[in-house]
């Protein structure tokens, strides 16, 4: 009785054990789907926020603002930027030798709105006493072509733009003005300046294009305060300029300046047709100037470009070459006249090392 007791007990717990199992593993089986759906559904819950989420854009188009005082430092560029939106960023390329601005910075407004306003309202202002321009930079393939509308609609407004060589450096703007007014309106009169703000031996003027020819052809040769004037058209950057070619005359050289390093720097800005470095008879060493000869257009880009420039530990002196006499001062500069009334006499520093 006792063994089939015990024989019936142990098939009961077999069966037990038996049944347990399965359901054992059919809850942990659920248990992981469970969380695995929940894990997903999670997931799934994220990813769409994720997607939806766009980057934001930042407006990066520069305003190109030209002929700048080399005095002009950011703050008055900011402040007259300012008045007509947020100011983002100002870059202003400096000149190593100097520290001062280059002539020209890069604007960025907030957006397109404020850029278009300040463009409006800069644009042919003044700042620290220069008239700048102010305009959209654009890729350089497209710079050519809007320069060229940019130009016909400023010659229409202003007429034509006139220049005149070898002035007098004591001649003021209303003293040019006053003489070119005798032909007709003066829309504008400009003289440019160098780094210490003296003038530079020649301006331009802008009339009407009747009025211009006019005084073109009365003015060119006459004189003006002890100055005979070199008056003609000035033409726009890249056209084709007249026959006629100017000497630049090139003060304040080193000893050690080879004329060949000479006539590098000048090719920077155009056809060097010549490069002559007069020397002295008895040491055969050149005298501390030179004479450089380009096409119009190329001379004065290079004479605005290279008057101030540091070459070889000394600070070139470059202008418009006169023939002698036309200033009054005699020296003996190959018959020529350097045009900014330096006396190589008066200075112990003349074509030595030693500035």
């Amino acid at each position: 009785m006792n063994l089939d007791r015990a024989l019936i007990l142990l098939l009961a717990s077999v069966n037990a054990v038996s049944g347990f199992a399965p359901s054992f593993t059919s809850r942990q089986t659920s248990r992981v789907v469970t969380g695995s759906t929940l894990f997903s559904e999670e997931a799934a819950a994220e990813t769409p926020a994720a997607a939806v989420e766009e980057p934001q854009s930042t407006f990066d188009t520069q305003i190109y603002v030209g002929n700048i005082s080399f005095d002009t430092v950011e703050s008055d560029l900011r402040a007259a930027f300012q008045e007509h939106g947020t100011v983002t960023k100002i870059s202003m390329p400096l000149n190593r030798e100097t520290g001062k601005s280059r002539g020209f910075a890069f604007v960025t407004m907030t957006n397109a709105e404020e850029t278009a306003a300040a463009i409006a309202a800069v644009n042919e202002s003044e700042i620290s006493g220069r008239t700048v321009y102010a305009s959209e930079s654009l890729p350089k393939e497209k710079v050519a072509e809007g320069k060229k509308k940019y130009q016909a609609k400023k010659q229409r407004n202003e007429g034509s733009k006139i220049y005149i060589g070898n002035l007098n450096f004591d001649t003021t703007q209303e003293d040019l003005s006053a003489a070119f007014a005798a032909y007709g309106e003066v829309k504008d009169c400009f003289l440019p300046t160098d780094y210490d703000g003296n003038p530079r031996g020649f301006a331009f003027v802008s009339m009407a294009e009747e009025d211009a020819a006019k005084a073109i052809e009365e003015l060119n040769g006459t004189e003006l305060d002890g100055r005979t004037l070199t008056v003609n058209k000035s033409l726009p950057k890249g056209e084709k300029a007249s026959p006629k070619q100017i000497k630049l005359y090139v003060g304040n050289l080193s000893w050690g300046t080879e004329e060949s390093t000479l006539r590098e720097l000048f090719e920077e800005y155009g056809k060097v047709i010549d490069c002559y470095s007069p020397v002295d008879r008895e040491t055969g060493q050149h005298r501390g100037f030179a004479f450089v000869t380009m096409d119009p257009d190329d001379a004065l880009r290079a004479a605005d470009e290279t008057d101030g420039y540091e070459l070889d530990g000394r600070i070139l002196r470059v202008n418009e070459a006169q023939p002698k006499g036309y200033g009054g001062r005699a020296n003996d500069n190959d018959g020529y006249d350097g045009g900014d009334a330096y006396d190589e006499s008066a200075d112990d520093s003349w074509g030595n090392d030693s500035y």
